[in-house]
């Protein structure tokens, strides 16, 4: 019994000594000391503590405090994303997907993606939703790509938001509907998206009076539900 709780303690004590350790690295970077927090995150990286192996992945990726290294950053993302980290798994399917690191793998880029969008992030659905649209790791499917760029989108995703205003724009996997594309496209003009931008005042060309009105209502929608309530949460890095 004894045993049993001192090495409970133990292992509580290594716990709160790593987070420590962690938060010490942090406060390194916030104060501009990279090969200090670079030096920390290597040791518990090494002692398997996943943010810190995140945290390094980034380092090197980055750059920070250590010459950039695409392959140790795949290699440590790859090891926290195994953990089950967030950040790493979808910083490791873009390495795949670009071929940073690693073999360019859009297959492996779609797997990581898909246990992501799954979990309802946005940004993972939107990057799925190209692979299906290009059919690159996946088999090529409209219907799936329009779908996923459409739960990105009401998540405030930039990308998706332009892609599905295009979409109907063209009608291409929906049905045309300028008023659509123009309230997606718009939205994702608020956010800053020159393209959108362009391709908004583009579609108001296509609008007859009536329809401009009925799509200026709709973007107004579309910017409170899609844009204004995500805003703060969009602004956070991965």
């Amino acid at each position: 019994m004894w045993r049993g709780m001192i090495s409970g303690f133990l292992m509580l004590l290594a716990t709160m000594t790593q987070a420590a350790d962690f938060d010490e690295a942090v406060a390194a970077i916030n104060d501009g000391n990279f090969t200090e927090a670079f030096r920390v995150f290597s040791v518990l990286a090494e002692q398997d503590d996943v943010r810190a192996q995140q945290a390094l992945a980034w380092m090197y990726y980055d750059g920070q405090g250590r010459q950039r290294d695409y392959e140790k950053a795949a290699y440590w993302y790859r090891k926290a994303a195994d953990k089950g980290n967030i950040t790493a798994q979808i910083n490791l399917a873009q390495m795949y997907a670009y071929g940073q690191g690693v073999a360019q793998d859009f297959s492996e880029a779609a797997g990581w993606w898909q246990k992501l969008a799954e979990q309802g992030d946005g940004r993972s659905q939107a990057a799925l939703a190209g692979l299906y649209f290009q059919g690159k790791g996946v088999e090529k499917n409209m219907a799936t790509a329009i779908s996923l760029w459409r739960k990105a989108a009401e998540q405030g995703n930039i990308e998706a938001q332009r892609n599905l205003g295009l979409m109907y724009g063209k009608g291409q996997g929906v049905g045309q509907d300028d008023v659509q594309a123009y309230a997606w496209l718009n939205a994702a003009a608020m956010q800053g998206d020159k393209v959108a931008e362009k391709s908004r005042d583009y579609a108001v060309q296509q609008l007859t009076a009536t329809q401009l009105k009925e799509a200026e209502l709709l973007a107004g929608q579309y910017v409170e539900k899609y844009v204004a309530a995500f805003e703060a949460e969009n602004k956070k890095p991965h």
